[in-house]
């Protein structure tokens, strides 16, 4: 891939996702709970005020009740007394005997209704003395055989009484008949404004009950372009992602093929030019050497036996370097037979330990790719072994497998922590990235103080 062409355009991102409109949703809510509590306080006072007004209607209604017992008693006494006087028969006077101790407790209840307000309590005393001025007229008559001024036009003073009697309890019945109907038209009027208010607040209630299921719509519906907004971005993140990664993956390659393709220039220069430049020194100094006279050769044969030496060892660093660069046997030889050479290049950490090697004798053509992403792994896994691992035990292994080419190396290091990011891993990042380019994958096995194993899986297929 070139670097410098023209990126692939990228999707553009969404217009700005939708607002939930929570606080709106917490304001009908909260209003909706508003009135609720209202519509139950406005029940609750309905149901106090309705138990109120039916306690004092029972209240008067047994006012009425006694009066009316009242008046009855006092007419049951006289019509007793009556017709003991028209027929001297004593069971005539049982109503009149009974009555006396029945008119107490009548009297006792009218004033325990009456309550702690005077007026009515002074209306009742009374009624009282009149009745007890009553009784005694009767008594009298009992004990005289007649009414007293029975006949007197006017009926006498036990008439005047009696009618005195009946005005003061009609009076009574008439005053208690008003608050009853003061006491029912309050209760109507407390009746009708609680029905306004019933309607009232049901109404809105029910207005705030449509307004949230209206809300709670919109709420859904805004959640479901949310959610296909949220979709949208993602998939556009994700092709982003995957284009930005295709780019960094296809740069990666494009420099690691150009940093092979520069050393195997390099490499080609170092043999080719300076290659020739030091072979040339090495024989001009040998010509020299032959020329010169035994006497002046004998006071310069240590510094030419010194300059051959640097000369030859010029050509071996300068071999090195080449073999590191491309290393020679696996363009002739194959990889075989570099990993066997990578193998005896050097001991295993700083006490020289052991590496073993597991490799096969031949393997089918491989193409170069292949074959420098295998050596160059080999060659990291070695190195790591070698810096930084301390082993004393390196094992290099190369195996088909079913439809795979496996390169393992595993070594009984101080190991590492594989999940933990660290910012010096770029040579297994390197080896990772080679085994990508080669379609395949690789895995790394390791714990402190317990060793490491690399393992690089490659596609056979692939390489017929």
């Amino acid at each position: 891939m070139d670097p410098t062409a023209e990126a692939r355009p990228v999707p553009p991102p969404p217009s700005r996702l939708p607002r939930l409109h929570t606080g709106t949703l917490l304001a009908v809510l909260l209003l909706s709970l508003v009135l609720g509590v209202a519509w139950f306080v406005a029940g609750q006072w309905q149901s106090e005020s309705s138990r109120a007004a039916l306690e004092d209607l029972r209240a008067r209604t047994a006012r009425l009740h006694h009066l009316d017992t009242l008046l009855l008693q006092i007419l049951d006494a006289e019509s007793s007394v009556r017709g003991y006087l028209l027929t001297r028969n004593p069971v005539y006077l049982s109503p009149y005997q009974d009555g006396h101790a029945a008119l107490a407790l009548t009297l006792e209840a009218l004033r325990a209704e009456a309550g702690p307000d005077e007026a009515p309590r002074e209306r009742v005393d009374q009624l009282a003395m009149l009745i007890d001025m009553r009784w005694t007229l009767l008594t009298q008559a009992i004990e005289r055989n007649e009414p007293p001024g029975a006949n007197s036009p006017d009926g006498g003073i036990g008439k005047q009484v009696t009618d005195d009697i009946r005005n003061r309890i009609q009076a009574l019945r008439a005053e208690t008949q008003a608050d009853i109907a003061a006491t029912q038209g309050a209760a109507f009027e407390r009746l009708a404004d609680a029905r306004t208010m019933n309607r009232v607040l049901g109404t809105g209630v029910l207005a705030l009950l449509l307004v949230l299921v209206v809300v709670l719509h919109r709420q859904d519906r805004l959640r479901e372009r949310m959610a296909v907004l949220l979709h949208s971005e993602n998939e556009r993140l994700q092709a982003e992602v995957t284009h930005r990664t295709a780019e960094l993956s296809s740069l990666a390659s494009y420099l690691t093929n150009a940093r092979e393709a520069e050393k195997g220039r390099l490499a080609r220069e170092l043999h080719d030019e300076l290659g020739a430049l030091l072979t040339a020194a090495k024989l001009d100094a040998a010509w020299i050497a032959r020329k010169l006279p035994a006497e002046a050769m004998a006071q310069l044969r240590s510094r030419f036996d010194r300059l051959l030496d640097t000369l030859n060892q010029g050509i071996a660093l300068k071999r090195k370097v080449v073999a590191d660069l491309r290393p020679p046997l696996l363009s002739e030889l194959g990889l075989v037979e570099a990993l066997r050479a990578l193998a005896d290049s050097g001991d295993i950490g700083e006490g020289g330990g052991r590496l073993e090697t597991e490799l096969p004798e031949q393997l089918p053509e491989l193409p170069p790719e292949t074959s420098l992403a295998l050596y160059r792994i080999a060659q990291e896994a070695l190195t790591n072994a070698r810096r930084y691992a301390h082993a004393q035990r390196v094992r290099l292994s190369l195996r088909t497998e079913g439809d795979e080419l496996i390169l393992a190396v595993e070594d009984d290091g101080v190991g590492f922590e594989p999940a933990a990011r660290e910012h010096n891993r770029h040579g297994l990042a390197g080896m990772a990235h080679r085994v990508q380019m080669l379609a395949g994958r690789l895995e790394i096995d390791s714990r402190p103080q317990h060793g490491t194993r690399i393992t690089a899986r490659v596609p056979f297929a692939r390489m017929h």
